[in-house]
């Protein structure tokens, strides 16, 4: 069954799993007045090849971007993981982080220092755009695009001439904080993997201060465990009716619908 056929699932499997609590165990994370506890409220087939670099969840459907040879971008269904490619791209390119504002649909590249544009309805290349660093995480307020490059920095552009007009340094209790990846702007803060690592982190966009942390190391272990072909945690998809996050990794055959407490 082909995603564009079963839109309207994507809300049906979030909306049940919130309803139902489905897989409710609750899991905290270290012992620290910073860490948020959360419910995996439902689990989900994931595509076990998608070298997966960015998700997100756009006018009820599922969009991943992954890396490597042949980086795409397809919508996904949520009831098989299988995937219906929209955007291809070119090999010399190595696909990173996605975000859908103002129905423009945004991609970086790796190490291109290149980013693409899309009509996010139809998926057509509209535009290009450059930055002078490396490109891992994209992601958006309700003005600006924010993007990420691997280091401790997170860069604002101004998203009419997609130029930077403020960079803040994530750091945690006075610590720079480097490796942040894949982003997702939620209720006014910025929640980011931290690659190589099990934790999510809910930073302040004001100043770059972590105020959160999620230690997602028991659905990591969980996927180690079963599938050694699997890679690092990386991928976060707030979804705004069931107020529930999508997250998933790199080569893993499942994704996980957790509720933060």
């Amino acid at each position: 069954m082909k995603l564009h056929s079963s839109i309207g699932f994507v809300c049906f499997v979030l909306l049940l799993a919130s309803c139902t609590g489905k897989k409710s165990n609750e899991t905290k994370a270290v012992d620290d007045t910073r860490a948020i506890r959360y419910s995996v409220i439902s689990v989900l087939p994931h595509n076990a090849e998608s070298f997966i670099e960015g998700l997100v969840i756009y006018d009820n459907k599922i969009l991943e971007s992954t890396g490597q040879e042949n980086s795409w971008i397809a919508e996904v269904n949520p009831g098989t993981g299988s995937h219906e490619k929209k955007i291809t791209l070119p090999t010399q390119y190595f696909g990173e982080g996605i975000t859908v504002f103002n129905n423009k649909l945004y991609q970086l590249t790796w190490k291109e220092k290149l980013g693409f544009i899309y009509n996010a309805k139809t998926y057509k290349k509209i535009g290009e755009f450059k930055y002078n660093t490396e490109g891992w995480g994209i992601t958006h307020d309700a003005k600006d695009l924010i993007m990420s490059d691997g280091t401790s920095r997170l860069y604002f552009l101004d998203s009419a001439k997609l130029s930077v007009i403020k960079t803040v340094n994530v750091t945690d209790a006075g610590v720079s904080v480097k490796y942040i990846n894949e982003l997702e702007y939620i209720n006014g803060f910025i929640y980011a993997n931290v690659w190589q690592t099990d934790w999510i982190l809910k930073i302040n966009p004001a100043d770059g201060k972590v105020v959160g942390r999620i230690d997602l190391s028991s659905l990591a272990n969980e996927i180690h465990g079963a599938y050694p072909e699997a890679e690092v945690l990386n991928g976060i998809a707030y979804d705004e009716k069931s107020k529930a996050l999508l997250v998933t990794g790199k080569m893993w055959p499942k994704s996980y619908l957790i509720r933060l407490q």
